[in-house]
C-alpha cells in the first residue's frame, strides 16, 4: 500500500517562512507534506522576546530546543530549556515562551495534528501594523485558540521580555 503522502527533502534554509513581530517561522513539514498528522516548524525567537501565551483546543505542541536557552510556562510550571531539552504542551493546557537572552534562540514546533500552520500565514497581515485589532480574536478563535492576555505584564516584568 502507497503512503497517503510523498516522501521529501526539506534543505537547511528552504521552507516558506513567516515573520511575526520578529519571531520567525520558518515552514519544514505541512500538513500536505504529513496528510495532516503534524505539521514542523522551525522557530527563531529573538533576544528579550515573549512569545504570546496562548491555548490550543485542537494540537498538543512539542517543542525542541536547538539552539540557546528559552524560559516557559507550561500551566502552573515555569522552567528553562536549553539545546537538546523537549518541551511538551498538550492540549487545553496554557503556555508560552520567551528568550530572555539578547541572541536568538532556536526552537523547532512540532503541531499535531497539522494545520496550526495555515494561522501564521493568516495572522502576519493582521499584525503588519503592530497592533492587535479585533480580526486578531476572531483569526485565534477560529483555529480554537485562546490567548491569554493576564499572563503578559508579569512574564514581560519578571523576565524582561515584550511581546
Amino acid at each position: 500500500m502507497a503512503p497517503p503522502f510523498s516522501p521529501k527533502v526539506i534543505a537547511a534554509g528552504e521552507g516558506k517562512s513567516v515573520a511575526l513581530f520578529g519571531v520567525r517561522f520558518r515552514y519544514k513539514v505541512e500538513s500536505a507534506d504529513s496528510a495532516g498528522r503534524l505539521a514542523v516548524l522551525e522557530v527563531e525567537i529573538p533576544g528579550h522576546t515573549l512569545v504570546k501565551p496562548h491555548t490550543h483546543s485542537r494540537e498538543d505542541e512539542f517543542s525542541l530546543v536547538v539552539d540557546g536557552t528559552v524560559g516557559a510556562r507550561i500551566g502552573d510550571r515555569e522552567l528553562t530549556a536549553g539545546p537538546g531539552c523537549y518541551l511538551v504542551k498538550p492540549r487545553g493546557t496554557p503556555h508560552a515562551m520567551w528568550n530572555a537572552a539578547s541572541t536568538p534562540a532556536t526552537v523547532i514546533e512540532i503541531l499535531s495534528p497539522a494545520g496550526m500552520e495555515a494561522y501564521f500565514e493568516r495572522l502576519a497581515p493582521i499584525l503588519a501594523d503592530h497592533r492587535t485589532p479585533p480580526e486578531y480574536y476572531q483569526l485565534a478563535d477560529e483555529y480554537g485558540l485562546t490567548i491569554e492576555n493576564d499572563w503578559i505584564d508579569e512574564l514581560e516584568r519578571r523576565h524582561q521580555v515584550k511581546l
